[in-house]
């Protein structure tokens, strides 16, 4: 456990983890000059309203290639909205994250590249006139289809929509500064995992069931208790190049407090004019309820974009 801690964590560093340089005999370090470009300003009363839609292709062609390779195409649709209003002491925030993708390689299967569905609602009352609110969240988290080990062309389904299906609320506190920062700490959070297709209990088709993400066969959820940490950091690491990232701790009080549940994902995005983007996205994500090591999730793909809002 203690090792997919220090990956989880040394990933983190990584993104963080920038050289010094030393100008006019004084240490600069890129990290000064992040935080110099970040907009401190504080969130704008009323309706602020942004999105991005995306569509990212990879392909891979072969013609009598000495070297080998196999023709290959890969699509990605991704939706990225925020439905945020400002007013007075009050905070209403809304995220919906979406995203699906496909890939065909030649004398092959078409696999998944890209499913889910992220839906988050806060509300917060800022306390006094600081950056804190008490908060209020909510989180649905699922996928559109059925999820397969390609490595096992002979086993069933391992998922589906709404198995599992994540949802998560929290009460506690938030620190928000400004509009590319947010830290959550909310002690009170429940937590259901929801099965609601029984195929996943029997994925090798034997008839012989099994636990799936924590719900064990026959019932259609499991329920936690817990404390949640969190927080989202967005930041502008050159002109065109913008990083956001997204990051969250659950422990669950009623079992196993010690087995965390992690997650973090990253969105690294390269403008190269109004439509045309280059994205890279990387997850990690480890939960004992599930395969019990830390999983990792890496793309990376070029293609259309098209952004509203203030970014």
């Amino acid at each position: 456990m203690k090792k997919h801690y220090l990956l989880a964590i040394s990933s983190l560093i990584s993104f963080y983890s920038v050289a010094q340089t030393v100008k006019g005999g004084k240490v600069d370090t890129e990290s000064n000059k992040m935080l110099s470009k970040l907009d401190t300003a504080k969130k704008q009363e009323g309706w602020t309203v942004r999105g991005t839609n995306s569509v990212l292709l990879n392909q891979a062609a072969f013609s009598n290639w000495v070297a080998g390779g196999i023709n290959s195409v890969a699509l990605t649709a991704r939706t990225d909205y925020e439905f945020n209003l400002k007013r007075g002491k009050n905070l209403w925030e809304n995220r919906v994250l979406m995203g699906y993708g496909l890939r065909s390689e030649q004398n092959s299967q078409t696999t998944k590249v890209e499913d889910l569905i992220d839906l988050t609602s806060k509300y917060g009352y800022q306390i006094n006139s600081s950056n804190w609110f008490a908060a209020a969240a909510l989180n649905l988290k699922t996928q559109f289809a059925k999820g397969y080990n390609y490595s096992k062309p002979d086993q069933g389904y391992l998922s589906n929509f709404f198995a599992p299906g994540y949802v998560t609320a929290g009460l506690g506190v938030d620190y928000i500064p400004n509009d590319n920062f947010q830290l959550s700490i909310h002690p009170l959070t429940s937590r259901f995992t929801f099965v609601a297709d029984q195929a996943v209990f029997d994925p090798d088709n034997d008839g012989i069931l099994t636990d799936a993400f924590g719900v064990k066969p026959g019932e259609s959820f499991v329920y936690q208790l817990g404390a949640y940490v969190g927080g989202r950091y967005k930041t502008k690491l050159m002109e065109n190049i913008m990083l956001d990232n997204r990051f969250g701790v659950f422990s669950n009080y009623l079992k196993d407090p010690q087995n965390l549940v992690l997650a973090y994902a990253a969105i690294l995005d390269m403008k190269v004019n109004k439509f045309i983007t280059t994205q890279i996205t990387a997850d990690l994500f480890y939960d004992d309820n599930q395969i019990g090591k830390l999983q990792l999730k890496e793309t990376l793909g070029v293609g259309l974009t098209y952004k509203f809002g203030k970014y």
